[in-house]
């Protein structure tokens, strides 16, 4: 259903997030103050193709907003991000300067087995980030990421909202985080370049090991 779709995911490990950094902070400050009273063309251009891939599985983009979306909308609203951690931090910096969606998840938070993203069947369980014991079903057909052993989602309507078990805290260590792209607007170079940033981001400010994959088409998988 959507040929144009890519994924990068940078695998981080041995990661330190359990302090602040000033720069980090900083850094996300900076990224949002980039951001005008109006919606450029690229933005623009950018933003639709998830209001687009929303309708095409049937999820009302203006009543479950994607994530990039949202956040541009609080930004010029004079309610952007604040800083939460080194991780949180340069994953919302990247996705402000890219106009794309990023987020990532705890590794050590799932119990082994595969993580995908694919359509719900309906009997998948999400609680939603800080509302652990509010559970809830996707609806079928919904695209989600998700642990398909477990059956756990990690984030519905694929970019929309994240769950609680898998956030990442100030004791993580090990992390996938994902950054989307549909090309065009973007190029598959943008994908890598986004990449390369979040990595050489994670190992300046985190230290530990950083891998970069890439999902399309030809490449629907990798192991890690």
């Amino acid at each position: 259903m959507f040929p144009h779709y890519r994924r990068a995911v940078v695998v981080g490990r041995d990661l330190d997030n359990s302090t602040d950094d000033p720069e980090t902070a900083a850094m996300l400050v900076e990224a949002a103050s980039r951001i005008g009273p109006f919606p450029t063309e690229t933005e623009t251009a950018r933003i639709s193709v998830w209001n687009d891939a929303y309708k095409a599985f049937d999820a009302d983009p203006d009543k479950f907003t994607p994530s990039i979306r949202f956040l541009y909308t609080q930004i010029r609203r004079s309610k952007p991000p604040r800083p939460i951690s080194k991780v949180v931090d340069i994953m919302n910096a990247i996705s402000i300067g890219w106009t794309a969606p990023c987020g990532g998840d705890d590794l050590d938070s799932i119990d082994g087995g595969d993580i995908a993203l694919g359509f719900a069947k309906g009997d998948e369980t999400f609680a939603p980030l800080f509302k652990p014991s509010a559970v809830e079903n996707p609806l079928p057909g919904e695209v989600i990421y998700y642990t398909p052993q477990s059956k756990q989602v990690m984030c519905r309507r694929w970019t929309w909202r994240n769950a609680d078990f898998s956030k990442i805290t100030p004791q993580t260590r090990n992390v996938a985080i994902n950054i989307d792209m549909m090309v065009p607007p973007f190029r598959d170079l943008d994908l890598q370049a986004a990449g390369m940033e979040l990595q050489a981001l994670l190992q300046q400010f985190c230290g530990g090991a950083a891998a970069i994959f890439t999902l399309s088409p030809d490449q629907p998988r990798f192991t890690f």
